[in-house]
């Protein structure tokens, strides 16, 4: 078997596990439930706080992903390429969102710290 084969499958199999995990941890961050995993953890996190989490984790592996798949199933050459380069990406731009959205949130919040408390930390 040809090593280009090999690649090839394997980066579509790990793609199509990744856009599973998104579709899945998107759907439990939309509409899961709002009820506590571990209320006597320290910091109590909801079924949507822990999808919308893992979603932000999985942004590196899955843009990883999205691009073995765009660069070993030749889509360059295919006929519509704007079309196949949004519809191979949509699952890391969703990750790519969520972290976007957690690294703003995170900075809004030491802002907000700084500002009304005086102190960074």
């Amino acid at each position: 078997m040809n090593q280009t084969k090999i690649i090839k499958t394997i980066s579509n199999t790990a793609y199509s596990v990744g856009v599973f995990i998104v579709l899945c941890l998107g759907a439990i961050s939309l509409f899961g439930s709002n009820e506590v995993m571990n209320s006597d953890a320290m910091l109590p996190f909801t079924y949507k706080d822990r999808a919308f989490f893992l979603l932000v984790l999985g942004t590196v592996p899955m843009l990883l992903a999205c691009m073995a798949v765009y660069k070993f199933n030749a889509v360059k050459n295919s006929i519509r390429k704007k079309r196949n380069f949004v519809f191979i990406f949509l699952p890391g731009f969703i990750c790519s969102a969520c972290a976007l959205f957690g690294i703003g949130v995170l900075i809004l919040g030491m802002i907000n710290s700084f500002i009304f408390h005086g102190v960074l930390f």
